[in-house]
């Protein structure tokens, strides 16, 4: 980091100037190569500006951005009489320019930036639009859902910029819109709606991000509450939507349980969606509909829709003529319930005969921990047969299950209690033995034979905690994880351990970068076997801070892997959520 100095040369641009040389001494020869060096302030208060998009020649990309000291530094420039025109853009202030700037040697500009509205430098046409189908502030009343989300940039040496539209739920209205001048590779930006003063109190959004020079990636956190009553859920936005969608596990009063469904239009046009229902026994079938306008967003509620049937599960098919986007809340909170509970999973799109879980639990006690079931759903159009093969985490050995034939649309629950899975079969014991999965933690691959195309959520349920995700379909040589953070919120706070799952990988690099000023504070390198998966908790690695958010990219060497982040906190209440890292 570069220390900021007080008593440097302010230089007033009024009209054409040469810029002094900073460094005394010769001046250099016409083909030696300078460079421009700066601070940014706030002309307010003084404090430096991070993430000031500084830019040459017309205002379509950042060549550079600042750091937390507000110091930004473009190298390479040959020495000599061109003429520049540097463009200053930060969101909250307005564009600052610097014209006929002259680089004779090295040389130094500081600026002081006035409060305002932003002219972010980007190109007219976004290159990304990710979709957050359920954005809400206060839901509910002062302790009711809020939904921060993060967008990361996944680009290795661009700079984006971005905006991020909010629609009400009511209306269908463009109701607020931001944006962000600067986000730099690998960095992350977070929006909390409850510190949001142009969003209306207990209302519900879609959101839409659109990133202009880089593609991003996003992830949503959902909280309720306070001390033993806090509920929280993990879902990611989407890239791009289909006008198909899988639902493994959609359940109306189900032992308390509820599961909302809340459809995004990511089209361009109006559409209807239907949502097809087929119980797990295959004896009931429901469909129901909604007209959703392009980027707004509509809910199903089980327990409000008298074509469904209590104590019951669904496998669900969502169709529409527009691209779409789901994803499903599910609930264990009613009035007087001593240990509400939630979590959230994203729809899927498509499948694949080969699925990857990165963790899977059976009775092991602890926040986030517990119990896990796990739904399988055929999203293909002739029968398969699926099969789980479990490894122990961070282990070695597998177990391996086959569960029915299923028709098209169909699910198959596996549940680690009991014999094969199958909850009409006698309970396990605590060990391992013939049919029966010994408790523990463990990955796993799931497989529906050559050619078929399954789905599959993981339900990770325990006394006061729950949290779910989706099985992967496409591992890759690069994973990001938008939000990760060490005991955010004091010592007892947000910890988000990350279980990534090696597919073929032999070992992962993994790169941690502090949200404030996308700097790297900590790379490592982890050795790691084929098919087995490991957990990192951010409290455990060296040169972590606490009260610290991280963005992380995982390489993966010799291979490809998968992994997810498991989102604790231990102040009591359901302090676990889940969310999928992004393959790319």
């Amino acid at each position: 980091m570069h220390a900021f100095r007080n008593g440097f040369l302010r230089l007033l641009l009024v009209a054409a100037f040469v810029v002094a040389a900073v460094s005394g001494g010769a001046r250099p020869a016409a083909a030696a190569e300078v460079y421009l060096e700066g601070y940014i302030t706030s002309k307010i208060t003084g404090v430096a500006l991070a993430n000031v998009c500084v830019t040459l020649g017309p205002p379509v990309t950042c060549t550079t951005a600042t750091d937390a000291d507000g110091y930004y530094k473009i190298d390479g420039f040959v020495a000599g009489p061109t003429f520049w025109v540097v463009y200053y853009n930060k969101e909250g202030y307005n564009r600052f320019e610097a014209h006929n700037v002259q680089l004779q040697a090295n040389t130094r500009l500081d600026w002081q930036l006035t409060p305002g509205t932003a002219t972010c430098a980007r190109p007219e046409t976004p290159n990304t639009t990710v979709y957050l189908p359920n954005i809400t502030k206060t839901l509910g009343g002062p302790s009711g859902w809020y939904t921060p989300f993060i967008v990361q940039n996944t680009n290795r040496f661009t700079i984006t910029s971005l905006q991020v539209d909010f629609y009400s739920f009511s209306s269908g209205v463009l109701v607020a819109r931001r944006d962000i001048c600067a986000l730099k590779p690998g960095q992350s930006f977070a929006d909390v709606p409850n510190n949001d003063t142009d969003l209306a109190n207990d209302a519900q959004f879609a959101v839409v991000v659109r990133s202009y020079m880089t593609d991003i990636v996003a992830v949503v956190n959902e909280h309720q509450g306070s001390g033993g009553g806090t509920e929280a859920g993990s879902y990611v936005g989407a890239a791009s939507g289909a006008t198909k969608v899988s639902l493994p596990n959609i359940v109306r009063k189900f032992f308390g349980f509820v599961t909302p469904i809340i459809i995004q239009n990511v089209g361009s046009a109006g559409t209807t969606a239907t949502a097809s229902f087929i119980s797990f026994d295959g004896t009931k079938t429901a469909s129901i509909t909604r007209q959703i306008e392009p980027g707004r967003s509509k809910f199903i509620d089980p327990n409000s829709e008298v074509d469904l049937s209590d104590q019951t599960q669904y496998a669900v098919t969502v169709t529409a003529s527009q691209p779409i986007s789901v994803i499903v809340n599910t609930h264990k909170d009613a009035p007087g319930d001593p240990a509400p509970v939630m979590y959230s999973a994203n729809g899927i799109v498509g499948g694949a005969d080969t699925l990857y879980g990165p963790y899977a639990v059976k009775n092991v006690a602890g926040v986030g921990k517990g119990l896990s079931t796990i739904v399988v759903q055929n999203t293909g159009t002739a029968s398969a047969t699926p099969s789980l093969v479990f490894t122990p985490l961070a282990g070695s050995g597998t177990t391996t299950f086959t569960g029915p034939a299923l028709p098209a649309g169909a699910a198959w629950a596996f549940d680690p209690r009991y014999t094969n899975g199958n909850t009409t079969l006698s309970l396990c014991g605590a060990a391992a033995s013939t049919g029966c999965l010994g408790n523990g933690e463990y990955s796993f691959v799931a497989s529906g034979g050559s050619g078929s195309s399954i789905a599959a959520v993981v339900n990770v349920i325990g006394d006061t905690t729950a949290a779910g995700y989706s099985a992967r379909t496409q591992p890759a040589t690069r994973l990001f994880l938008p939000n990760v953070t060490r005991r955010l919120g004091g010592t007892d706070g947000w910890s988000t351990p990350l279980v990534l799952q090696s597919i073929t990988a032999t070992s992962l690099k993994v790169s941690w970068y502090r949200f404030a000023d996308g700097s790297l504070a900590v790379s490592q390198t982890l050795p790691i076997t084929p098919k087995q998966s490991i957990r990192i908790d951010p409290r455990d690695v060296l040169g972590l801070a606490d009260e610290t958010q991280y963005a992380v990219v995982v390489d993966a060497v010799g291979g490809t892997a998968t992994g997810i982040v498991v989102e604790l906190n231990f102040q009591g209440g359901d302090g676990a959520m889940i969310y999928e890292g992004f393959a790319r």
